[in-house]
C-alpha cells in the first residue's frame, strides 16, 4: 500500500507541475499576441463593410421606386433581405479584435448597428402589411440611426464602414 502512495503523491506532483507550466505558457501566448491599434482595427473592418455596402446597394437598387408604384411586398422582401445581408455583417465586425482605446466608441457603433439591422426589418413587415406610412416613419428613424452610428466612430477613419443612406435609393 505504501509504494501506491508514493506513486500517487509523485504523480499529483508532477500533475501540478505540467498545470503550472501550461498556466504560464498560456500567459506567455497572452502577453505575446499584439494588441490591436486603430489602424490595423480599420484596415480589418472596411472590407467587411465594403463588401456588405455593395450588397445592399444591389439588394435594395430601385425600392423607393417599387414602393411609390405601390409594390410594396417586393419592397418588403429587399428590406428583409438587407436586414439579413447586414445582420450578416455587423456579426464579421464583432469578431474583429478592438483597439482598447476606442472599445467604448466601437461598442457604441456596434449597437446602432444592431439597431440597423432591426429598423431594416421592421420596414420590411410595414411593407408586408401594407403600411406605407409606418415603413416611412422607420425610415426616417434609420436614417437619424445611421447618423447616429456615424458620429459615434467620427476619426476612426473610416471610408466604407460610415453609412452612406442616400446610396440605397
Amino acid at each position: 500500500m505504501k509504494i501506491f502512495s508514493r506513486i500517487s503523491r509523485r504523480a499529483a506532483g508532477g500533475t501540478g507541475a505540467v498545470f503550472a507550466l501550461t498556466a504560464l505558457l498560456a500567459a506567455t501566448a497572452l502577453a505575446l499576441t499584439p494588441t490591436q491599434t486603430r489602424e490595423g482595427y480599420v484596415e480589418q473592418v472596411e472590407p467587411i463593410c465594403k463588401t456588405n455596402t455593395k450588397a445592399n446597394e444591389r439588394i435594395l437598387d430601385g425600392v423607393r421606386k417599387k414602393i411609390k408604384d405601390g409594390k410594396l411586398s417586393v419592397a418588403a422582401g429587399q428590406f428583409t433581405k438587407a436586414a439579413t445581408a447586414f445582420e450578416k455583417a455587423v456579426k464579421e465586425l464583432r469578431a474583429v479584435q478592438q483597439p482598447a482605446e476606442d472599445s467604448a466608441k466601437l461598442t457604441k457603433w456596434l449597437k446602432k448597428l444592431d439597431d440597423e439591422v432591426g429598423l431594416l426589418r421592421d420596414i420590411g413587415k410595414a411593407l408586408k402589411d401594407g403600411n406605407k406610412i409606418k415603413a416611412q416613419t422607420l425610415s426616417v428613424r434609420l436614417t437619424h440611426n445611421s447618423n447616429q452610428a456615424n458620429n459615434a466612430v467620427l476619426g476612426m477613419g473610416f471610408d466604407h464602414c460610415l453609412i452612406d443612406s442616400s446610396k440605397f435609393a
